[in-house]
């Protein structure tokens, strides 16, 4: 089985009901349970997430890896398993949102002068455009 290769959006909201529903499921990739992501994220946090690969048991399941933005300057990543019909429900990232992701982890590559310290700001994925270098 092929993983589709579209990055989708994610809310706060559908990371707790997805990791929720892969604890009810006994999905084995979930790396921050429901009751955490709930506690530990802000209400409007926004992510991303990518499929990596296919996990048959015990049913049918993508292994995603998922990146959010806790705060402005700090982002949780972790694994989650995460059902065919429930991946082809999430929205998939639009293009403007596309390159602003791509911008980001670019600058994410420690290219710069030395003695300069690196800094870490994931943009927002909808009305805010990450600072220009």
């Amino acid at each position: 089985m092929k993983v589709p290769e579209m990055i989708k959006r994610v809310t706060k909201h559908d990371l707790v009901s997805l990791s929720g529903k892969a604890r009810n499921l006994h999905l084995t990739g979930r790396g921050r349970e429901a009751e955490r992501l709930a506690e530990h994220l802000p209400d409007g946090a926004t992510g991303v997430l990518r499929a990596l690969l296919p996990e048959p048991h015990p049913q049918l399941s993508y292994r995603c890896f998922v990146v959010i933005q806790r705060t402005r300057e700090t982002l949780d990543h972790f694994p989650l398993d995460i059902l065919p019909r429930d991946f082809e429900q999430l929205p998939d990232l639009t293009g403007e949102e596309l390159v602003r992701l791509t911008r980001w982890a670019l600058f994410q590559i420690p290219i710069q002068p030395e003695g300069t310290p690196a800094t870490l700001k994931m943009p927002t994925l909808r009305g805010q455009s990450p600072s220009d270098p």
